[in-house]
């Protein structure tokens, strides 16, 4: 992955003037897995076409991509295939597909997913497949990738009576922009270009059928721009009899392109027609055309004015259209940093909040990356100090306007990571300030949870009770979060021997949940959420057979749901439901949500319980647990933990083959189940003990230790439910 400290070292261009460096990021040498590949990506687009070290780069790229289509060709995943084929387009420019230089790899791989993607009718995929065939074969294979194009020429236009769009014009204008938008080779634009005329001259002698003839001057213009040749552009147009509006392009095509020196000024202009306005609606394939030719533009532009803010800001807004974030931070940054101004004031201030919101992906993916690694911090903390140097200078260029994302939602992320490595003072501080700056239903939740872990009940109540004094202004927002509330302050409220308060705020959920799942037009990931939610309610208000209904509809409408299962499975293994757990137990152990390590923990609990109630151990459970063992390539502490689990390990041994925090937190845990279940009741709770001060606040095992604490016991045999009052029918 690409090292943070030397992207932050190459981007810290700050808001100073002046003469401005040309930006660039390291590549990785080796390119061994996706994050490397994103970061060379990145590095790659930076390059300048004429950068000695450019090729070099491609072939890497090339190469690692070229593998990954390969596999998905043999594993029979044709989108997969597809994917890969349109990351291999962006490794050359339009001005570099001038110039074919035969790729025999390519051609033959092209050919293989034609020949995939073909009999199942994706037009789309196999023109794009064709034309890569076409471009970087030798003349036979060049040869039959025409002629496979003919075939569907044809056949496109004998079928054209049977389709029809009337916004968009033919099939084969629509293929052919996707195609070109894509990979805009000559032979491409050719037969774009050669169809639009072809309408055109079929509206002169026949009548008008297709809307957009009347444009065909300004998208043959547009289709030689995306190939980046404007002289091609301003000699078609040319050609024809245009109105004012594209005479108009025509003359500033050639005043910013065709003079003895580009024109940034001009080329700015030019720009400022062809970017896709926020809110547009336009289809994928003329988005992605109108991004190519900016592309094409503004490169022009930083090729004769290495300083010109508006074509960095157009260079950076190109790269986050294609996810390219490392890169596209750069050139806003120069684009801001440059004497002249980027742009006017209002697009000026929405640039802003584009780069505000760049930086937080960066930060979302320095967290991504460093999961699981003690060593990670270092790189969060320096991708926050960007985002937070980011804010004050925000501050000062748009004192009475706040840019978005905002700081709370950075802090809030970072807060997040925290939560989960087990260090509830420093999530605490993060989201206390964020809800300083902006209250947020997410951030009071947390601090709501951190302080019922804690036993701070009052805060906790403080906390949660304020959500539903927010602004929400989604309605479905709103009912979400207060539902949320609803449950998290029936916790608190069993936490403080308030069993009649606590039914009062179930009671008012159940309410919410019976209203939200009654409306038939609810979407299905929504609908299994409340079914499991109500579920959690039923189970709290004693009503077992209910929340196992309501269990069962959700797994039966989204069994992969992975968040389906763990809810439902703690109460019911903490409260010593064996029948219950036992079936969601098989429920979630056939389900493909369900990854190894989820199902470890999962298989122990429900073990657990049965050897504490004499039942015999589920045959599945031992099985994962015995496969996990004998898989070579399973994660090492869920081996470790199955061998517990099949009796291969002790408690003692557990805890001395546990290294990181989280792992002796769960060794303690799984240790003290089964001092229990010998016997030893206060070594048991002692080992729950440590599971609390390890502070793994957001785990499972920390949730259930705390019930077991609480109670002074681990459940032999069902345990009743808290309250005072039987639920309402």
């Amino acid at each position: 992955m690409l090292s943070l400290a030397l992207l932050t070292a190459s981007a810290c261009v700050g808001p100073q003037k002046g003469k401005l460096e040309t930006p660039s990021l390291e590549a990785p040498a080796q390119l061994s897995d996706l994050d490397d590949f994103a970061a060379a990506r990145n590095a790659f687009a930076l390059m300048p076409v004429g950068d000695p070290q450019r090729a070099a780069l491609r072939e890497q790229l090339r190469d690692y991509v070229v593998g990954y289509v390969d596999e998905a060709l043999g594993q029979d995943r044709s989108e997969a295939a597809i994917a890969g084929l349109e990351q291999l387009c962006e490794l050359w420019t339009a001005s570099e597909l001038q110039q074919p230089r035969p790729d025999p790899a390519i051609a033959e791989l092209a050919g293989r997913v034609y020949a995939s993607v073909a009999p199942a009718g994706d037009e789309h995929s196999a023109l794009l497949a064709l034309a890569l065939q076409q471009h970087f074969g030798d003349a036979q294979t060049s040869a039959e990738a025409e002629a496979g194009y003919a075939q569907l020429q044809d056949w496109i236009e004998r079928s054209e009576g049977f389709t029809g769009d009337p916004r968009y014009g033919a099939l084969l204008d629509r293929l052919l922009e996707d195609a070109s938008s894509v990979f805009p080779s000559p032979f491409l634009t050719r037969e774009l270009t050669g169809s639009y005329l072809a309408q055109f001259r079929r509206a002169q002698t026949e009548g008008v059928s297709d809307p957009r003839t009347a444009y065909t001057g300004y998208l043959v213009a547009r289709a030689h721009l995306r190939a980046d040749d404007p002289a091609a552009a301003v000699a078609a147009m040319e050609q024809m009899e245009i109105d004012e509006a594209a005479e108009a392009l025509r003359e500033l095509i050639r005043d910013a392109t065709l003079g003895a020196e580009p024109s940034p000024p001009d080329i700015a202009q030019l720009m400022r027609e062809f970017l896709p306005a926020p809110d547009h609606q336009l289809p994928p394939s003329i988005v992605r055309q109108s991004w190519g030719i900016v592309d094409n533009l503004a490169r022009m532009a930083l090729a004769d004015a290495p300083d010109d803010a508006p074509a960095h800001l157009a260079r950076g807004r190109v790269l986050r259209y294609r996810g390219l974030v490392p890169a596209a931070i750069l050139h806003y940054e120069q684009a801001f940093a440059a004497k002249g101004p980027a742009t006017d004031r209002e697009d000026l201030h929405l640039a802003w909040s584009e780069l505000a919101g760049l930086l937080q992906l960066e930060l979302e993916d320095a967290v991504r990356t460093t999961q699981g690694d003690p060593e990670g911090d270092a790189q969060v903390d320096a991708a926050l100090e960007r985002v937070q140097g980011f804010h004050e200078r925000a501050a000062k260029a748009w004192p009475l306007r706040p840019v978005s994302p905002g700081l709370n939602v950075a802090w809030m992320t970072v807060a997040l990571r925290d939560f989960d490595r087990g260090r509830p003072d420093q999530a605490e501080s993060l989201l206390s300030q964020a809800v300083q700056l902006e209250p947020h239903p997410l951030a009071l939740s947390l601090l709501g949870t951190i302080a019922l872990r804690r036993g701070q009940l009052e805060v906790a109540r403080d906390r949660v009770s304020s959500i539903s004094e927010l602004p929400f202004p989604d309605q479905l927002d709103r009912y979400d979060w207060q539902i949320q509330s609803q449950m998290q302050l029936a916790e608190i409220e069993r936490f403080a021997d308030d069993p009649g308060a606590s039914v009062e705020h179930l009671r008012e959920a159940l309410r919410q949940l019976n209203t939200l799942i009654a409306y038939p037009g609810l979407a299905a990931p929504q609908r299994v959420d409340y079914l499991t939610r109500r579920a959690q309610v039923f189970f709290a208000l004693g009503e077992l057979e209910l929340a196992m209904k309501d269990f069962r509809a959700a797994h039966n409408i989204a069994p992969g749901r992975a968040s389906t299962y763990s809810p439902v499975l703690i109460f019911a293994v903490t409260h010593g439901h064996l029948g219950q757990a036992r079936e969601i137990l098989s429920a979630a152990l056939g389900s493909e949500g369900t990854d190894d390590e989820l199902a470890v923990y999962y298989a122990l609990w429900v073990i657990d319980l049965c050897a504490r109630q004499g039942a015999p151990a589920p045959e599945d459970a031992q099985a994962h647990l015995a496969a996990l063992v004998e898989n070579p390539e399973s994660d090492p502490w869920s081996q470790t933990l199955a061998r517990h689990g099949l009796g291969q390990l002790d408690g003692d041994a557990l805890i001395a083959a546990a290294g990181q925090t989280r792992q002796r937190s769960e060794a303690f845990f799984y240790a003290g189940l089964q001092r229990w279940r010998g016997g030893e009741a206060e070594a048991s709770l002692e080992l729950m003990r440590k599971v609390l001060e390890a502070q793994m606040i957001g785990d499972f095992e920390y949730e259930m230790a705390q019930s077991y604490l609480r109670w002074q016991e681990l459940p032999k045999a069902p345990r009743a439910v808290e309250m005072a009052t039987p639920p309402a029918p």
